[in-house]
């Protein structure tokens, strides 16, 4: 890793991340009744739940919306939930404004051309391997793994290796205790 990619990754404190092609694979399905149901890596969701026990914040951000998103958002308990969001730049701003961050200290992961202008304006844009090409190349750091398929998790580890806080996240997760959540 280069040293700005380390630089841009030991500053991280805020994690907002697309959801469709990204904590997905970017297939939607639809139920008998019309409405869309998403499924998720759970390698994705428990380097989430790392990074929220070390104090990491995420919100999930999303040009479409559900009953699932808000589940997701809610069962692996992010900070903030946006959906319908056209500009996800604007998300981003809005985050750190109300969080007392820099742009610097967030990182936007995505797949589409939809984030290519939040993954340019934060201090770490990632894109995952599979993302637009439009996508790849505005981002910092592109992920060996496709949405979907534990590029969250990959980034995660990433970050809190950086921070040397990866060891921290690992030990706490495993000493969690038995509940529904």
């Amino acid at each position: 890793m280069s040293t700005t990619l380390d630089t841009r990754l030991k500053r991280v404190r805020f994690l907002v991340s697309d959801v469709d092609g990204v904590l997905t694979d970017g297939a939607i399905a639809f139920d008998g009744e019309g409405r869309p149901f998403r499924t998720v890596c759970v390698r994705d969701v428990t380097a989430l739940t790392m990074w929220h026990l070390v104090e990491g914040k995420t919100a999930l951000v999303s040009g479409l919306g559900s009953k699932a998103l808000e589940a997701i958002a809610a069962t692996w308990k992010c900070a903030e939930c946006h959906m319908w969001v056209k500009n996800k730049l604007r998300v981003c701003e809005e985050v750190a404004a109300r969080h007392g961050l820099s742009m610097e200290e967030l990182a936007f992961i995505g797949d589409d051309i939809i984030d290519v202008r939040a993954i340019s304006a934060v201090g770490l844009g990632v894109a995952v391997a599979d993302a637009a090409p439009e996508a790849r190349q505005a981002a910092h750091f592109v992920t060996g793994g496709a949405g979907g398929k534990g590029a969250v998790r990959e980034l995660i580890e990433h970050i809190l290796r950086a921070q040397g806080r990866y060891e921290e996240a690992l030990e706490r997760y495993m000493a969690r205790e038995d509940s529904p959540q």
